[in-house]
């Protein structure tokens, strides 16, 4: 049997890991764009806050794919899926035969038009070592920028904060998650950071950036904000011109089944590509985490090798910013929630934002209720029927 996995993330690589388990004697061919071994996204903010050093970061050692006896390709790109005659081109003109093709490519950063010194992106080891430099590289009384109101704007929340740098945040929505948190959560959310000196700039739907060597300031409409760095957390854009061309059905990710089987046999898809059916919700789901990723890839090498598995998982994310955690668990779409149910205040310090279908609890928003995660994760799971859900939950 011949594997082949686009991807050397950790979807992919915890594929291919359990596929030796399974299978000892199968090819394996692991293709990655980076040149580096797998390394845990999850630590990259603490490298760059030196709370662990660089060689920490990394899952694997580079011995470890041939120790593995996996193929390891590594600063190539997938140039063309060809499913009729089950293989790969890669861009340096070679071709890989497969007999299961596994795709893990996750998404590029969106880019902003201009591009000068000075701006900085966040979703690679590369990336981190760039705003190390960056950092390493500002004047005393350097101020900070952020264009975004998601994880990765948190992220660089608390990065300019451990460095003791004045920040300003920018993003195009009335508040951060401005089209999965309610007006009550986000409020809370912009307090504060206030609270914790932050400026806060919503509604900001184009930002400008002045500097030609290196930036100077950045500008939303007429406000001129000064800075030296600014972080840009947009969201991901995955590229699929390759599955169009394979006849691989995609939406706003690749589609797949509770199998992570997509419509082409013997292809599947794992990670933030994946827009999988989850039987819980009964629709298809997007889950870009670290969880999620590494559960998928685990389920998928049981499919591939034959012993089929439902992926079914809970799927939950948190992260906090300037000390306020945030977390969201299951099913989180407005849109596909049948009605809503707030329980906590901006007064008490915390709000749970509760998304019921059917009289069942499909997902949550937690802001600053840590403490609801547990008994909610457990509600989603058991699809339990809701009854109050003041009782369930202190309000």
């Amino acid at each position: 049997m011949k594997y082949v996995i686009i991807g050397g993330g950790i979807a992919g690589t915890t594929a291919a890991e359990e596929l030796r388990k399974l299978d000892p004697e199968s090819e394996i061919t692991l293709i990655s764009l980076e040149f580096h071994a797998v390394y845990s996204r999850v630590l990259l903010p603490h490298y760059v806050k030196a709370k662990v050093p660089r060689e920490r970061v990394f899952l694997k050692k580079e011995t470890w794919y041939a120790e593995q006896k996996i193929e390891w390709i590594v600063g190539e790109s997938v140039t063309k899926i060809d499913p009729v005659n089950q293989h790969v081109a890669l861009s340096d003109q070679t071709e890989v035969a497969y007999d299961k093709l596994l795709i893990a490519t996750g998404g590029e950063v969106k880019l902003i038009e201009q591009d000068v010194p000075g701006v900085s992106y966040f979703r690679t080891l590369d990336d981190a070592d760039h705003m190390l430099e960056l950092l390493r590289a500002l004047p005393l009384e350097a101020r900070a920028g952020i264009y975004g109101g998601g994880f990765i704007a948190c992220e660089y929340l608390n990065i300019f904060k451990h460095f003791n740098i004045a920040t300003t945040i920018a993003f195009r929505g009335a508040h951060m998650w401005s089209r999965a948190l309610s007006s009550e959560a986000g409020e809370l959310i912009t307090n504060h950071l206030i609270t914790n000196g932050v400026e806060v700039i919503p509604n900001a739907a184009v930002v400008e950036i002045h500097g030609e060597k290196i930036i100077e300031a950045f500008s939303v409409g007429d406000k001129k904000i000064s800075c030296h760095i600014l972080g840009i957390g947009v969201g991901i854009e995955p590229d699929f011109s390759l599955m169009r061309e394979a006849t691989i059905d995609v939406q706003d990710g690749i589609l797949c089944n509770q199998f992570l089987e997509t419509n082409m046999p013997n292809i599947y898809t794992v990670g933030d590509v994946a827009e999988f059916l989850d039987e819980r919700y009964g629709r298809h789901l997007l889950a870009g985490n670290w969880m999620n990723a590494q559960m998928q890839g685990r389920c998928v090498a049981r499919n591939m090798f034959g012993e089929r598995t439902v992926f079914n998982l809970v799927s939950s994310y948190a992260t906090n910013a300037l000390g306020l955690e945030i977390i969201f668990i299951g099913d989180t779409s407005r849109a596909h929630a049948a009605e809503s149910r707030l329980i906590g205040s901006i007064e008490a310090g915390g709000i749970s934002e509760l998304f019921v279908r059917n009289n069942r609890l499909v997902g949550a928003i937690l802001v600053g209720r840590n403490s609801d995660r547990a008994v909610l994760t457990k509600l989603i799971q058991e699809q339990t029927e809701l009854t109050d859900t003041s009782v369930i939950l202190s309000s």
